[in-house]
């Protein structure tokens, strides 16, 4: 077949066009350190390291749920701490504040101080995290949780949702913690669930009341006590005589004692009742010298301690002639009483404590999955390395023999190209 000079020059351009591209690919290579540059440089290593490539972005994806959800929950942490400290704190002021020594300026400076560590855990429950969240407000997170009304009186408007995040393709960690549970729901043995703003609240009154009460009433053979009833419904009380003790129970509409007296005189515990001289007041008489007790008093709907106590009982020490001897004594309902705000601080630490436990383990989990994640991301680094990575001995060896293989290219087609007709005839 006869080739002419035309053709013969277009084959050798393309040629050397052919060689210069795949030296300019092998440069590309070389200086990007990378094997595959484009799909057409390896298709099927191009296929596979699509694959890797998703896997690679779920991974960080994994990893930056896994740092978000440890700043959040450790934040979390914080808070529940400080509010440890609050209650430990509070339990200190209440044990000091039952004292009896403590005069009533004392004592209201102990309530002040636990008033400020009412609105500092108010503080905790409406805390954000980094991106302005609330912590505590369940999928309303952009919603306050806790906020006072007209009357002072917290409410809580978040729900009860958990937010979550996916570490890994089958594993979530929660992020945040039930703020009604947490502050609104502290369950004290057998009563019905109190929130914390209530309880350090309750503290706050029982320490301001505690300088006019008494923990029981007390005489040694004759009394005199005055019903102040402002709480319709059951009251409870013992009392005790020479006899023993009784449990009195009575449904009071007003302050009229009529049942009360009857209910006493029934127990057969060595006290005998009587209304006394004095409208709506019962006489009590030992039926020797002795001693009448009157204490653990219930009042059917008082589950919280007041600030202005509107029930309670007043005893009177009295003679044999119906005199009064000292000052009278002021018996109020079981949940107005520093004794009782003591019960409810241990609960409290348990009830925190058990939340506490919750993000502990949480975290814990965190650090195990972050390790897993890094072991998992160096073996998928290390596949995407063994797939694009370039061997550059290998393409500086490739590149010389490319250039070496131009270069006598060119010489050659230089040398044919001077052979023609003339240089024959010549």
């Amino acid at each position: 077949m006869q080739i002419s000079s035309k053709l013969f020059n277009q084959r050798q351009v393309q040629q050397f066009s052919d060689i210069n591209s795949d030296l300019q690919t092998i440069q590309g290579k070389i200086s990007s350190g990378k094997n595959i540059l484009v799909a057409s440089d390896d298709p099927v290593g191009s296929v596979e390291l699509s694959g890797f490539k998703v896997v690679k972005e779920q991974l960080d994806q994994y990893v930056k749920n896994v740092n978000n959800s440890d700043s959040r929950l450790k934040t979390i942490d914080a808070n529940l701490q400080n509010l440890t400290n609050i209650i430990i704190r509070a339990n200190e002021l209440m044990i000091q504040a039952s004292s009896d020594v403590l005069g009533a300026s004392d004592r209201e400076a102990i309530a002040i101080e636990l008033d400020q560590m009412k609105e500092q855990a108010l503080g905790l429950a409406n805390q954000q995290d980094a991106t302005g969240a609330f912590l505590f407000s369940g999928y309303k997170s952009k919603v306050q949780p806790f906020v006072k009304d007209i009357s002072g009186a917290i409410n809580y408007k978040g729900d009860r949702g958990i937010t979550s995040l996916g570490i890994s393709e089958s594993m979530v960690v929660e992020t945040n913690l039930d703020g009604g549970s947490l502050f609104e729901s502290i369950k004290i043995g057998s009563n019905k669930a109190i929130s914390m703003f209530t309880m350090l609240e309750n503290m706050s009154h029982s320490i301001r009341t505690a300088a006019q009460s008494v923990h029981a009433l007390e005489a040694p053979t004759s009394a005199e006590i005055e019903i102040k009833n402002n709480n319709f419904g059951e009251w409870k009380f013992d009392i005790t005589g020479n006899d023993g003790t009784a449990s009195i129970t009575s449904e009071l509409v007003g302050d009229d004692p009529t049942d009360i007296i009857t209910k006493i005189n029934a127990a057969n515990i060595g006290i005998t009742a009587s209304l006394s001289t004095t409208e709506g007041k019962i006489k009590l008489t030992s039926n020797q010298e002795g001693l009448i007790k009157i204490e653990n008093l219930e009042i059917e709907g008082m589950e919280n301690a007041q600030k202005d106590p509107t029930s309670y009982i007043v005893l009177n020490v009295t003679d044999s002639g119906g005199n009064i001897l000292g000052k009278s004594q002021t018996l109020y309902n079981s949940k107005q009483l520093t004794s009782s705000q003591l019960n409810n601080i241990a609960e409290t630490q348990v009830h925190i404590a058990n939340f506490r436990g919750k993000v502990g383990a949480r975290l814990n989990l965190l650090d195990r999955q972050r390790e897993t994640l890094a072991e998992r991301d160096i073996a998928i680094q290390k596949d995407i390395g063994n797939l694009v990575d370039a061997d550059l001995a290998v393409l500086v060896t490739e590149m010389q023999s490319k250039i070496t293989s131009l270069q006598a290219s060119q010489q050659a087609f230089v040398k044919i190209s001077s052979l023609n007709l003339f240089e024959f005839l010549r």
